[in-house]
């Protein structure tokens, strides 16, 4: 049953963010596709803990479809830069599809939401609390459940620092810390690196950075960050050594 709230708040939506195609005969224009995406991303991560889709498709009229042209990567973009601004976890860089769809009216974006990487690992088959290995509870009404692992993401980070010649670092670890310090996994030799400057974590299946309290800071593609999820191509720059994310080899 749908509560007053989200009924409203989808009112709300259908009135203020209609396309004016509905009004003017105009076609689908990528932002009002980004609005939406976005949109479904928050409304999923407000019934699921905080971790958010990683398959969007996004379905349109097939008049509509044509209007939109190649504008794919750029959502996939979009909704990178929108989930690091709310803080939520990725499992991985979010794919977006876009599809013609009759049922669909003219200037009408339909999102559709799915944690396909999840569902892919086996998230769906872990046990819930409560549940014993039959899916019952245990005979004496204890509740139990599994804690679950850490995935590790099957990953590389191609390291470059001054005066050294590119390595690559495969990522076999749950967590590893990055730092100038001979204690750490990842050592950059780098004197505007910090001794313990940073730690990359395995969440969900995706890696996530975060600063240590450094020096210099941390950034991610040009930006300074605190804590961020990283994706296959992003650029992690500590001091004047990068470390770049690429996949698995």
């Amino acid at each position: 049953m749908t509560g007053p709230f989200t009924a409203l708040e989808r009112l709300f939506e259908r009135i203020f963010e209609r396309p004016a195609a509905r009004l003017f005969g105009a076609h689908v224009e990528p932002v009002q596709v980004r609005h939406r995406l976005e949109r479904a991303m928050d409304g999923a991560s407000r019934t699921a803990g905080g971790f958010v889709p990683d398959r969007y498709r996004v379905r349109v009229h097939p008049d509509d479809l044509a209007g939109l042209g190649d504008t794919v990567p750029g959502f996939s973009d979009a909704l990178v830069v929108h989930a690091r601004s709310r803080g939520y976890p990725l499992q991985r860089r979010p794919v977006v599809e876009l599809s013609g769809d009759p049922g669909v009216s003219a200037g009408e974006v339909v999102v559709d939401a799915t944690f396909e990487a999840a569902m892919e690992d086996g998230y769906a088959d872990r046990a819930r609390p409560g549940d014993g290995a039959s899916g019952r509870p245990p005979a004496d009404g204890t509740m139990v459940f599994e804690v679950p692992v850490a995935r590790v993401p099957y990953a590389t980070l191609i390291v470059r620092s001054p005066g050294v010649a590119p390595r690559e670092f495969p990522v076999r670890a749950a967590s590893l810390r990055i730092g100038r310090g001979d204690e750490n996994d990842l050592v950059l030799p780098d004197s505007r690196v910090s001794r313990r400057h940073g730690l990359l974590s395995a969440r969900q299946g995706g890696l996530v950075y975060t600063d240590l309290g450094s020096t210099n800071g941390s950034f991610v593609n040009a930006g300074r960050v605190s804590e961020v999820a990283l994706g296959s191509g992003d650029v992690l720059q500590l001091g004047d050594s990068t470390v770049t994310v690429a996949p698995g080899r």
